[in-house]
């Protein structure tokens, strides 16, 4: 073909986006690797899956992995595999492995994003999105946690970017490849992770874009989804059928998911708390980003019409996770993909003298505060941690394990022994009945009106800086 001065120019944009994006790769890596495995696990949410996977690789059971002697059906163990997986070469699970999932989902997650930012604007736009995306906070610290929604939020935002591709293309090949990622997400988390289909029918109809739903009437696509879904409500029913339905797809997975009925002026500001949160700092610049792109949209329709793709993505995660009965911060995490394409976009189109020195001054500040945040939040959290007694008092003697109002999955994880979980509603000397020949690791807080002939401690320490006390065999 002929070397045209717009051919050129496309090849020389294709060159110059290919040296960015790969200047990306190994700064989010920087970013995201420079601690692993250095905080401690001080929730039964960060042990979890860490625990599953030791199960796994002690067991060999990789479809029903159990936690503590029972199998786990509350979420799908697509998490737990690759946990596994990762602890496969050394034979054990530790700190690094359990995270190391998260950081390489992290990564691809700001890749996907700067692809998003190109696909759908320009390449400027597309590094911009990436190098946001890598330094808002959620992204930053979910990296290093051991829990599925940093793998949730790279199959949602593949699922999307596949559909992108498509529509591009027009190919129904990555439709179908739109429908397996959308089961990955499933895989990830249970039906937070079929948001996706969610997120292109809002589209298409805010669009009025008739071809994008008739895109999604997919035979071979639908058809893979139903296998992957149907597949895990297989296994969970064959471990137990009632306690699965009952408690698993009606508790877990549906009311989880419904309004709680709280009223007052919570209903709206903890979501929006929350999402801000997961956000920061660019979270500032998003009113100027929307501003701008509805500013716009009779000059440019095309763009306004990518742009919806954005808000509707943003707008469906916050409208089904906002109503959902639970309010944590990690589940607004695929909030953080669209915005920061939103953000890149009003960036690249900004008119402004230098503005790659501000931008690149600024993502430094950003950046350099979030690391020195992270050493000093990982240095307290580590101290608030200290199971020392209660490792050399077990050493002494070995005997059953049995928690109180304390993390039970870190002693187990931390431990390497199952820890049996009691209510915290009965008396002491109940409890130390139920423990007799064991030890009883008692959170400090309920034993202020405990009765004073309590037993002598024989060790003490403190998990995520909540003290406990343990009682047993002297």
């Amino acid at each position: 073909m002929p070397h045209t001065p717009a051919r050129e120019e496309r090849l020389s944009q294709r060159r110059r986006w290919a040296f960015l994006s790969g200047l990306l790769l190994p700064v989010a890596g920087a970013l995201f690797f420079f601690d692993l495995g250095a905080r401690v696990l001080a929730t039964n949410d960060e042990t979890r899956f860490p625990l599953l996977a030791r199960d796994i690789l002690a067991r060999g059971e990789w479809l029903l992995p159990q936690l503590n002697g029972r199998v786990y059906l509350n979420k799908p163990p697509l998490y737990a595999w690759l946990v596994a997986l990762a602890s496969w070469p050394r034979g054990a699970v530790t700190q690094t492995t359990a995270a190391l999932p998260s950081l390489l989902a992290a990564v691809g997650l700001v890749v996907l994003t700067a692809w998003l930012g190109r696909r759908l604007f320009d390449p400027a736009a597309g590094l911009a999105a990436g190098l946001v995306a890598a330094t808002m906070y959620g992204v930053f610290t979910l990296a290093r946690v051991p829990m599925p929604d940093m793998l949730l939020c790279l199959a949602f935002t593949g699922a999307v970017a596949t559909f992108v591709a498509a529509d591009a293309r027009g190919g129904r090949g990555a439709v179908v490849a739109f429908y397996a990622l959308v089961g990955v997400a499933f895989w990830s988390k249970g039906p937070a992770g079929l948001l996706p289909l969610a997120v292109i029918i809002v589209y298409a109809l805010a669009a009025r874009d008739r071809e994008t739903l008739a895109r999604l009437v997919s035979a071979p696509g639908i058809a893979l989804l139903a296998l992957l879904v149907a597949a895990w409500w297989r296994l969970g029913a064959a471990a137990g059928r009632e306690a699965f339905t009952e408690g698993v797809v009606q508790g877990d997975m549906l009311r989880w998911y419904l309004p709680s009925g709280g009223g007052g002026r919570r209903l709206l500001t903890e979501p929006l708390a929350q999402a801000a949160t997961v956000l920061l700092p660019w979270v500032a610049l998003l009113p100027a980003a929307v501003a701008s792109a509805v500013g716009g949209r009779a000059r440019d329709g095309e763009r306004w019409r990518r742009t919806m793709l954005l808000l509707g993505w943003a707008a469906v995660v916050f409208v089904a996770i906002g109503a959902s009965r639970e309010q944590r911060m990690r589940y607004y995490l695929p909030l953080c993909p669209p915005v920061a394409v939103l953000i890149g976009a009003w960036w690249s189109a900004r008119p402004w003298r230098r503005r790659a020195a501000a931008f690149a001054a600024a993502w430094l500040l950003v950046a350099g505060s979030l690391v020195a945040l992270e050493r000093r939040w990982t240095a307290g959290a580590n101290a608030a941690t200290d199971l020392a007694g209660l490792t050399a008092a077990r050493q002494r003697l070995a005997a059953p394990l049995y928690a109180v109002e304390t993390p039970e999955l870190v002693l187990a994880f931390y431990l390497d022994a199952p820890v049996v979980r009691l209510s915290g509603a009965e008396r002491l000397d109940e409890q130390l009945a139920r423990a007799r020949g064991g030890y009883l690791v008692v959170a400090d807080r309920m034993l202020r009106d405990a009765e004073a002939s309590r037993p002598h401690p024989v060790a003490a320490g403190r998990i995520g800086g909540r003290r406990f006390t343990v009682f047993g065999p002297e």
